[in-house]
């Protein structure tokens, strides 16, 4: 039997702090004894890198022994697919691990349901070490319930041959230079870029950015309610309907989501994409590194772009709370997080590890942006569903089928409706 996210999640919550009632583990701190550190953690992982996830880990338990000779941690590699179902029946049962690999939006889900312990006091001597928002991704209610180990970046990424056939030197930096710049390149029969907007599309790296960068946010603070029906909103919106508009995106991709290899960015029909990661474009056949430029964010009250980050949370129902803390704070110090992140290919949530992709062409040059990334909306309990509900009126008003006041109004409502189903 399968269990619906919510109600696992209930269930799992209820259990937990019932039994941290019982038993009084708590939430347990590091030891300044290494020998104090006792018990076997076990942590679930995913393939973050699907080549190396299972042996690489190995030698770093084996160290962490040497430091903690009476601890010992157990590496286990989770598939990716079903993962909450897995983990809230884990805890559920009584049987989930210590430690857990999330992700932003995993975070408030299990935070909200007393799932997770507070890891403030793991990274307390050199918070202002990590990124805030990397520390802010992994936080609910300002509560830090995760350790961040790993960062990646969107931007703008630009065929610098499809630019200079429009005339085009460098990648527009505000939303009006784009405007001008998808003038140039209509003239030429070429999109400036490419906007996906069917049911399987992600506002992450659609409608979000923009709605940043016009100063506006998706939810208010505490998550409660919508807040992207506002002044940011129109602006956000009305920018999208204009580039469709005037013909300088795809009116197809609002409706279809085309094959990565056959889209406008791979075909050279457009010249760049906004929210941009670079493994989309690396895919494309006949990708060459040098034909493209990584450049800032849009600009329109603010330059930003949507990124991910992921991190190690303990769980509050451990029996070992001390050795698993005491394990992600080994993970995250900045040695083993350093080989953690270049061996997975991706960028450091630590400001002193700088760039770790410098030597990488492309991914290197949008290192320098990590600091104007955002995770998407991770105050919620249910961010993807709340996707689902407002997919449809942003997609009717840049199809021309209602206005764009009227699509946001209307999608204020379906969202508020879902938030407060949880």
């Amino acid at each position: 039997m399968r269990w619906g996210k919510s109600t696992a999640l209930v269930l799992a919550g209820a259990l937990v702090l019932s039994a941290l009632s019982a038993c009084g583990a708590g939430d347990g701190k590091v030891p300044s004894d290494p020998s104090a550190v006792t018990g076997t953690v076990t942590m679930w992982i995913y393939p973050i890198n699907a080549t190396i996830e299972n042996s690489w880990w190995k030698s770093r338990a084996a160290a962490f022994a040497k430091k903690y000779p009476k601890a010992k941690v157990k590496v286990v590699v989770q598939p990716w697919a079903n993962r909450d179902e897995q983990l809230t029946t884990a805890i559920a049962g009584g049987k989930g691990p210590d430690v857990v690999y999330v992700i932003p939006d995993q975070v408030p889900q299990y935070a909200s349901t007393g799932a997770l312990a507070d890891v403030s006091d793991v990274i307390a001597k050199d918070r202002k070490d990590f990124r805030p928002n990397a520390l802010s991704a992994m936080s609910y209610r300002e509560t830090l319930y995760g350790v961040p180990v790993l960062m990646s970046v969107t931007t703008t990424l630009a065929n610098k041959k499809v630019l200079a056939k429009a005339g085009i030197t460098a990648p527009p930096a505000t939303w009006d230079e784009a405007l001008a710049d998808g003038a140039k390149l209509k003239a030429k029969g070429r999109y400036l870029t490419d906007y996906v907007g069917g049911a399987d599309s992600s506002l992450n790296q659609t409608f979000y950015p923009f709605l940043w960068q016009a100063g506006g946010s998706v939810l208010t603070k505490d998550g409660k309610k919508a807040a992207f029906n506002s002044p940011a909103g129109v602006k956000a919106l009305t920018f999208v309907k204009t580039l469709v508009d005037k013909g300088y995106v795809p009116r197809a991709s609002l409706v279809t989501t085309p094959k990565p290899d056959q889209g406008v960015l791979c075909t050279g029909k457009a010249a760049m994409g906004f929210a941009s990661a670079t493994a989309e474009v690396a895919s494309c056949p006949g990708f060459k590194a040098s034909d493209w430029v990584a450049a800032a964010p849009l600009t329109q009250a603010t330059s930003v772009d949507y990124g991910t980050v992921g991190g190690l949370s303990v769980l509050s129902g451990s029996s070992h709370i001390a050795a698993a803390k005491a394990w992600v704070q080994w993970v995250a110090a900045p040695t083993q997080l350093t080989q953690f992140d270049v061996s997975h290919g991706y960028s450091s949530p630590r400001v002193s590890a700088g760039s770790l992709l410098a030597k990488q062409p492309l991914i290197g040059d949008t290192e320098k942006y990590l600091g104007r990334m955002k995770t998407g909306v991770t105050n919620a309990s249910a961010p993807r569903q709340l996707m689902d509900v407002i997919k449809p009126h942003l997609q009717a008003a840049l199809l021309g089928q209602v206005s764009v006041r009227r699509a946001l109004a209307d999608a204020e409502k379906d969202a508020n409706a879902q938030l407060a189903r949880g």
